[in-house]
């Protein structure tokens, strides 16, 4: 019997692997560009490049093979740019950062091969990748810094043929970065000014195209060399930026004829992506000719373009075709099970845009023929995104789409319920599944890891000493600059630890627990088995497009929610635009140099605008035990602890014993209520950060009775502290020491300022004259897991800076994320004496239950009550009972 010609497996084996031995992998890298990416092909040169096995984690003395494995890692996260699967592009670059910072490093220490550019252009085109999904996520300046990393070394290596699309990249981020604060005004002009910068970025790029001879005016074909194609599909990059800059600008005319430009390149490269690009700003410029572009557009091979389309046209089209098609669309975003689907910033928008079409559409219709689910498509919008990675995309997406999703669901259950419970359950119900899509409640329901202390610190921070003595009582004064550069510089750092606090969540991801549908109940349960507690919640609601079934417009409002005995009743109907300007007048008040808290007429409108409208149901003739008030947006920035009834002198934290929370479910289902009553115990740690002077003295640690083993400080302590081990200084280091003690009670007592302005605002606790301490590193620097108490006794420490975007607003929300227990802090400038007086009340009390027991019971709530209480004895003028009540209680 003849013997078999055929290959055996084993050769069949050999030849393939000798194949992949002969794949020029750095040629693949290089050509990636313009041969793979530009028609379309990415996945046919990434099935080559697993082949050839260069995703491992080889040694990095080979500059080469990490060099190929950078690249191969460029063309993979380009791949999940274009495909918008950008949480796959977030653990590309996790995976390949360190390489690709290795490759910089040798770059900018003149380390690298100086005959042959692949290394420096695998490190360029991967920081260019990275800015590419840190700008789709809407992490501007981060983007901003990575391209500008690849335009630094595309330059210094001399990759001329890569610097158009570097250089646009750069500078497209750059403009976005800064106009994120200016949305409120001047967008126009910063428009304007973009287009001329463009257009200067062109005549450079024309002049590098003269000296190298690259053609930009006759369309390149498939014979035009590899780098000259690079080189005019960055060109065409540029083009197409200055396109759109100039339709947004106002100037279609002018658009079109750049988008010509740009298309005529980009199909001589077969560019499709950017084919699609243009051929829809065609559309947005020339409606007359719109219906012909967007059919162009469904003929490409891009999944997401064809559904740009098809949105468009059915837009279009409108009436019951119209909306036909956009209910089809939206069908299929919904049922997308994707994995990517649910993350912020991952194609949101277009999500958004058509629900907002699916609207629009439907309420051209006769009143007979509209369909009853508008409402649904808007909240399954909202809450479609259920996890956060990119906190600035997330913030814009939650104050884009989910927060006005949950205010119009919010104002039509308002409007079209009635007194039922059932009715005002579902208002709660709304109300805390809003609040839950906020980041605090991603936060605190994740549990972050904690970050180590800041790389880069405030050089010279002004000591307060430096301010001279001041007139009068001692103030725990603001934080004075010496000079604007230090404001500035103040600025700088709070801007720098956002940034920071946002990039861990890029490793980090935030998933949102489900929103629990009995929260209502719960709420109902707690009042009926703590008899005498009632619980107010502020809420927000407003439907400026009309109510479903073609009702009117609801203003933007505020209502309040009181929950007592088990019986819920709602105020509504209070115009938001009084709650704003009653957080303006009491701005207004601490910022007044020679009284900075909250006059006496300003805690009357307090009391008439947020307590009078419910104070009969919450105070209905029987002993009230425990009011508890949760607030939203602008009232956690008014002070309701010393609202001043009329015909009364009594602040209200005197009249009842009084708390705050955050939300219903961080009080109720995350059970801080049962931080209100907590075990004491002998062997409590109490722990200080003290950045202390003549007017922020720390007296309050003195004399409370605490046992001076368990008493651990950092900065200088107060004249006649009793304590055994060396004070830490007033430091990173001296922070760590104090938290690595896991402490039942922490207390800082400093100085405290907020900065104000339209860029980096926020507040600020001095640390102790090298640092600051700012809200992003209590959330993420400061875990107390076993902490029953944590006092901030600084100036404004309560205050947070105003946010549209659920972020972490303020100190007291990021003590609640780093697990503190309860918490009590100010929100105006408070005399010194008031916050010793307060807080030593506090800490004596607590060890006074305990009296020779091991252990005993401590009502935080009652103790404060009881403290405010002796207050009214101690001064009987109101204005003097409003100064000695400095302390609001959050559970």
């Amino acid at each position: 019997m003849p013997q078999s010609t055929s290959p055996q497996p084993e050769d069949s084996v050999s030849a393939i692997l000798a194949l992949i031995g002969r794949l020029d992998v750095e040629d693949v890298i290089l050509r990636f560009d313009v041969d793979f990416d530009v028609p379309m092909r990415q996945d046919g040169a990434l099935r080559l490049l697993r082949l050839a096995g260069e995703y491992g984690h080889g040694g990095r003395n080979d500059i080469r093979a990490t060099a190929r494995r950078v690249g191969a890692h460029w063309c993979e996260i380009v791949h999940a740019d274009v495909t918008y699967k950008l949480f796959t592009g977030l653990q590309l670059i996790k995976a390949s950062r360190d390489d690709a910072r290795l490759l910089h490093e040798l770059h900018l220490r003149g380390e690298l091969p100086a005959d042959d550019p692949f290394a420096a252009y695998a490190a360029a085109r991967w920081f260019d990748g990275e800015g590419r999904i840190r700008y789709r996520l809407g992490s501007f300046t981060s983007a901003r810094i990575s391209f500008g990393t690849a335009v630094g070394i595309a330059r210094r290596a001399g990759l001329w043929w890569a610097v158009p699309d570097l250089r646009s990249n750069r500078e497209r981020a750059r403009f976005e970065e800064q106009g994120q604060p200016m949305r409120d005004g001047g967008e126009a002009a910063a428009r304007g000014g973009f287009v001329t910068e463009l257009e200067a970025l062109l005549r450079e790029i024309e002049e590098l195209a003269h000296l190298h001879g690259v053609d930009v005016v006759v369309p390149p074909t498939p014979g035009t060399p590899a780098r000259h194609r690079e080189f005019l599909r960055g060109y065409s990059n540029v083009l197409h930026n200055l396109a759109i800059a100039l339709r947004e600008a106002g100037r279609p005319e002018e658009s079109l004829a750049v988008t010509s430009r740009s298309l005529a390149i980009s199909e001589g490269l077969a560019d499709v992506y950017r084919v699609a690009q243009s051929r829809t700003n065609q559309a947005l410029c020339d409606p007359e000719n719109a219906q012909r572009h967007f059919e162009e557009l469904l003929t490409l091979p891009l999944q997401r373009w064809r559904a740009i389309a098809r949105q468009n046209l059915a837009l279009r089209t409108g009436g019951g075709r119209g909306l036909e098609e956009l209910r089809r669309l939206l069908d299929e975003i919904e049922q997308d099970d994707s994995p990517d689907g649910h993350h912020a910033g991952l194609d949101v928008d277009f999500y958004a845009y058509t629900v907002r079409g699916y609207q629009r559409t439907a309420e051209a219709l006769p009143p007979e023929r509209r369909p009853k689910d508008v409402l649904t498509r808007q909240l399954g919008l909202a809450r479609s995104v259920r996890s956060a990675i990119a906190l600035p995309a997330y913030k814009r997406t939650y104050a884009r789409h989910m927060r006005p999703a949950f205010l119009h669901a919010i104002a039509e259950a308002v409007v079209h319920g009635h007194d039922a419970q059932a009715d005002q359950e579902r208002v709660l119900s709304l109300v805390e599944e809003s609040a839950g899509r906020e980041l605090l409640d991603l936060l605190g329901s994740s549990h972050p890891s904690s970050l180590r202390p800041p790389a880069h610190r405030i050089a010279g921070a002004p000591s307060p000493e430096a301010s001279g003595p001041r007139p009068g009582p001692a103030v725990r004064a603001p934080l004075r600059a010496a000079s604007p550069e230090l404001t500035q510089a103040l600025r700088e750092v709070l801007a720098e630890r956002e940034r920071e606090y946002e990039e861990h969540f890029l490793d980090a991801p935030l998933t949102s627990v489900p929103h629990d549908e009995d929260i209502a109940h719960r709420l109902v349960q707690y009042t009926l088995n703590h008899p005498g507690s009632a619980v107010v919640r502020y809420f927000r609601y407003a439907a400026p497009d009309g109510l479903t079934g073609g009702a009117g417009a609801v203003p933007d409002a505020l209502g309040i929610m009181v929950c007592r005995d088990g019986r819920l009743t709602t105020v509504t109907g209070i115009p938001y635009g009084k709650v704003a300007d009653l957080a303006e007048l009491v701005w207004a008040d601490i910022s007044d140099p020679e009284s900075p808290w909250p006059s006496e007429a300003t805690c009357r409108h307090v009391w008439d605008l947020l307590l009078a409208p419910v104070w009969d149901r919450v105070d209905d003739g029987a002993t009230t035990t425990h009011l508890t008030l949760i607030p939203t947006d602008h009232v956690f920035a008014i002070p309701l602890h010393v609202a001043v009834g009329p015909g009364d002198t009594r602040p209200l934290a005197a009249r009842v014993p009084l708390s705050h929370s955050v939300s219903v479910a961080a009080f109720v289902t995350q059970g801080r209520h049962l931080l209100k009553r907590q075990l004491m115990e002998q062997d409590d740690d109490l722990t200080a950060l003290l950045s202390t002077d003549a007017d922020a003295s720390g007296r309050e640690l003195v004399g409370t009775g605490w046992h001076p083993g368990r008493v651990f400080v950092a900065g200088p302590p107060p004249e006649g502290l009793e304590y055994t081990e060396p004070a830490h200084d007033a430091d990173w280091d001296g922070l760590s020491a104090l938290v690595a003690r896991e402490p039942e009670f922490f207390v800082y007592a400093g100085h405290g300022t907020y900065l104000d302005g339209p860029e980096a605002a926020g507040p600020l606790l001095h640390l102790g004259s090298h640092d600051v301490l700012t809200q992003f590193d209590l959330a993420l620097r400061v875990s107390l897991p076993r902490n029953k108490l944590t006092v901030l006794g600084a100036c404004v420490a309560g205050q947070g800076m105003r946010s549209d975007g659920g972020d972490v607003l303020g100190f007291m929300r990021s003590l609640v994320i780093s697990g503190a227990g309860a918490v009590c802090l100010p929100l105006w400038y408070v005399l010194d004496i008031a916050l010793v007086q307060t807080v030593r009340a506090l800490l004596r009390t607590s060890r006074q239950v305990l009296g020779d027991a091991d252990s005993a019971p401590f009502d935080v709530v009652q103790a404060l009550h009881e403290h405010y209480l002796t207050v009214l004895d101690d001064y009987p003028n109101l204005a003097g009972r409003i100064q000695h009540t400095p302390l609001a209680l959050y559970l």
